[in-house]
């Protein structure tokens, strides 16, 4: 598949358009305009992209990529995950540092994970916003959640580290973790080929059962630690 960018696209009327021009040269084309690409399994060059799209506005194509059909299996590979897995092992193991019970321990993962998970989002939060936009339950009803949702969980992982309102937090943690429990797993039975974007857009994870287990898990830890105080 070949990916360009599309400048100059404002409105959906614009997307069509542009894909209503671009299908004369490429029938196969899908435009979307957020965010603004063209993609075909066709190879083409953007200066034939843009010698058609000069005849209707200011509409200017890139390319982007080239993007490789994913091998059998490849979204389920341990090894695409070793960022997320390395990250969350850490946070873990650190959370072992003056940790007399299981439940410091717990308080302190928390701590980090969303801390640190929160932190990765903050690197590109539009980006962040945008891909999110694509599974999250919340976000697709409401953009404005994915740029909101990162100091959400640098808030609820801050709270855990000072020990502050910890009842109310871990009902806010439970939600939220919950509900991106829901749009991972929707996402999965529909078997989208989307990106995660747990750890924002620094890292190319893709959606399976370990971001599943990864939400699932951080709803479980806060269930636990509500029934446990």
């Amino acid at each position: 598949m070949t990916e360009f960018a599309i400048t100059g696209m404002t409105c959906n009327g614009c997307r069509t358009k542009v894909e209503k021009t671009l299908a004369a040269v490429l029938p196969d084309v899908q435009v979307t305009l957020d965010p603004p690409r063209a993609t075909t399994a066709r190879e083409v060059s953007a200066a034939t992209l843009n010698a058609v799209l000069e005849t209707v506005g200011k509409y200017r194509a890139s390319a982007v990529a080239e993007v490789a059909p994913e091998p059998a299996g490849a979204q389920t590979s341990l090894s695409a995950y070793f960022p997320l897995l390395l990250v969350i092992g850490l946070i873990a193991l650190a959370s072992l540092a003056g940790s007399p019970t299981f439940m410091a321990w717990m308080m302190k993962f928390m701590a980090g994970f969303f801390i640190v998970f929160g932190a990765f989002k903050l690197l590109d939060i539009p980006a962040f916003a945008n891909a999110y936009a694509r599974y999250d339950v919340v976000a697709k009803v409401w953009k404005p959640w994915g740029y909101v949702f990162p100091f959400v969980e640098l808030a609820i992982g801050f709270a855990y580290l000072f020990s502050y309102q910890i009842i109310p937090v871990t009902w806010i943690a439970l939600t939220v973790s919950a509900l991106g429990a829901v749009g991972v797993i929707q996402a999965n039975l529909a078997k989208q080929t989307i990106q995660c974007a747990c750890l924002g857009t620094v890292f190319k994870l893709p959606m399976s059962v370990v971001t599943v287990v990864e939400n699932l898990g951080m709803a479980a830890m806060a269930g636990w630690m509500l029934w446990a105080m």
